[in-house]
């Protein structure tokens, strides 16, 4: 009987986090028989092996009809996720270590990645709860870092000001050309249903013309629906 290889595993040392990280690196099938670049995607929580795996098929389903082009997959391993993904500190639940996080990805993950790998420079990140309220926060802090941001249900709740106030400061600080993904469902936890549709309302007041959202609201779902991946790359790269 065959395995299926998900990808090759790779350890960097990080400056920023003061530890080692776990990548899962998957090169697009056709890497080794062209000299071409392909774009990157970013894919936080890779430590959960049943969400990866659906994942990764979903994206080999979509390339093989033509949804999307064939791109490199990053996986990112934790190791004290909620440190990482919580902008600020929760009594009980840690927190408070995304700006470590995310100069982690700026200064280190991201050369790296473009020092041993044909990068096309176009990068995307998927991130879902508490990695997708960092989505928010890493799209908001530097626009640059990921021309497409998909954030299945955010936890916006844990810090909800916050965000409001990053958003707004970036939007009058950077200059945008990024597509913001946000999925969630009915029976969510509050920290989503209750955030995403003020925030929603503060992206159509403020947003520039250069960040392109779409939020998708599913009746019969909750907390980070299956689909969410499939639907986010979908608007992506869906044709004019």
């Amino acid at each position: 009987m065959e395995s299926i290889k998900l990808g090759n595993k790779q350890t960097i040392h990080s400056d920023a986090l003061g530890e080692k990280r776990e990548l899962l690196i998957r090169l697009p099938e056709s890497y080794h028989g062209t000299e071409s670049q392909y774009p990157v995607l970013y894919m936080l929580d890779a430590n959960y092996t049943a969400f990866m795996v659906n994942d990764m098929f979903t994206i080999e389903y979509m390339r093989y009809v033509r949804k999307v082009p064939e791109f490199i997959i990053v996986g990112v391993y934790n190791t004290d996720r909620e440190r990482d993904m919580i902008p600020v500190k929760i009594k009980g639940r840690g927190g408070g270590g995304a700006n470590k996080f995310l100069k982690f990805i700026e200064k280190e993950l991201q050369p790296v990645i473009n020092e041993n790998y044909r990068t096309s420079g176009y990068n995307m990140l998927y991130g879902a709860s508490n990695a997708g309220l960092f989505g928010l926060y890493a799209l908001f802090n530097n626009p640059s870092l990921f021309d497409n941001v998909i954030a299945p249900s955010p936890m916006i709740g844990y810090c909800p000001e916050l965000i409001q106030k990053l958003a707004l400061k970036s939007f009058k600080k950077h200059s945008f050309n990024n597509k913001l993904y946000m999925i969630y469902g009915a029976n969510d936890y509050h920290q989503v249903t209750v955030h995403i549709p003020e925030f929603t309302k503060l992206l159509k007041e403020n947003a520039p013309e250069g960040l392109k959202y779409r939020v998708k609201y599913l009746e019969d779902e909750g907390h980070v629906p299956f689909t969410s991946l499939y639907n986010g790359l979908n608007w992506i790269f869906e044709k004019a």
